[in-house]
């Protein structure tokens, strides 16, 4: 404030319903992300805190509900650690623009979020899904098994992205069909974990250079238009350039998940009689779990791994926890070799 100048008014009636639509006004995210902040408030926070004055927001409240959001059977713990993370945001927006004079989420530790029932893929189970599978279709799924990828990862592989000279498959693109791209399928040379990760580096294993090599003899690549995505630019905004990719329907269109899991992925899992324990279809997401997982079990080191896939070493950490404490059976005897006493050393007289 400058000097004579009148202070700022404080808006003692503003609701957590205006400032949550002034907070969404000012967001520079992705279409999809929008869309699950719209969600979030309109759902959910509003019906809970739209009508309350912001400055009224008491620590204890917050306290309440978010013991409400974790004994809520029709919330998953996941979906209310999503509202609490926009919740946060909104309120400590708040602090930083002198509407509310603390904040009411401030050592509040947020819904508790357990470990996710994931499905870990057998080799036999996986090559059993690679030979059940239509032939133009069937390295779709041994890239989630072979090198970690996402599904719209595996839908965007292009031939100038595989080094077989080098086994490396640089993963830089997806293949996105949702409000973002206006429901039309679209190849984007983009990672969906990180605006500022362009691109990841995995090992290309010797038997899918070999698959791949065989495909491509069979099924040439073709030419589609790339969305070279730019940071904090809507895609309509950015430049296009062109790959050729891999894998189409046979209507001549980029693949989307629907039609992979419902006429592709789901019957072959239903022949081939693979269900988890509760009698469900694995995901297709089960197969990077089950590469990290076999990773990890066979001690390569957590930041390879989470360089390999695009995660953070903090995520893989708090996903795969129930793994790395095998890490103390594996590595113990030698950790406590390397800060034991040393032996004494017996001097003889040269007699």
């Amino acid at each position: 404030m400058t000097p004579g100048a009148a202070p700022e008014p404080v808006e003692v009636n503003l609701t957590f319903r205006q400032w949550a639509a002034d907070w969404l006004t000012r967001r520079r995210v992705k279409d999809s992300s929008m869309e699950k902040y719209e969600i979030a408030i309109r759902v959910h926070l509003n019906p809970r805190w739209g009508r309350q004055r912001l400055r009224s927001i008491k620590k204890a409240q917050v306290e309440t509900w978010v013991q409400e959001l974790e004994d809520n059977p029709a919330v998953a713990n996941s979906t209310g650690e999503g509202h609490w993370k926009v919740f946060q945001m909104i309120m400590k927006d708040a602090l930083q623009n002198g509407k509310i004079v603390s904040n009411p989420t401030y050592e509040v530790d947020g819904p508790y979020v357990g470990e996710s029932p994931s499905y870990v893929f057998s080799p036999d189970e996986c090559w059993a899904i690679y030979d059940a599978f239509p032939a133009r279709y069937r390295l779709i799924p041994m890239f989630g098994f072979g090198c970690g990828n996402r599904q719209a990862e595996a839908f965007a592989v292009c031939d100038d992205v595989l080094d077989f000279d080098r086994g490396l498959f640089t993963v830089r693109r997806q293949v996105l069909r949702t409000k973002e791209t206006r429901y039309k399928r679209l190849m984007v040379d983009r990672l969906k974990t990180s605006p500022r990760l362009s691109s990841k580096d995995v090992p290309l294993p010797p038997y899918l250079q070999e698959a791949t090599a065989e495909y491509l003899e069979r099924f040439p690549p073709q030419v589609t238009e790339t969305v070279l995505w730019e940071h904090r630019k809507r895609i309509d905004d950015c430049k296009r350039g062109s790959a050729r990719a891999l894998f189409w329907t046979p209507r001549g269109n980029l693949l989307c998940r629907n039609y992979f899991n419902d006429d592709l992925w789901k019957p072959v899992l239903l022949k081939l009689g693979i269900k988890d324990p509760d009698g469900n279809l694995p995901t297709f997401h089960d197969l990077r779990h089950t590469f990290i997982s076999t990773c990890l079990q066979n001690s390569i080191p957590e930041h390879t791994v989470a360089a390999w896939v695009g995660d953070s070493v903090d995520e893989l950490r708090r996903t795969y926890s129930h793994l790395l404490k095998d890490h103390a059976d594996t590595h113990g005897a030698t950790a406590a070799g390397l800060t034991a006493r040393p032996k004494l050393t017996i001097v003889r007289d040269a007699a």
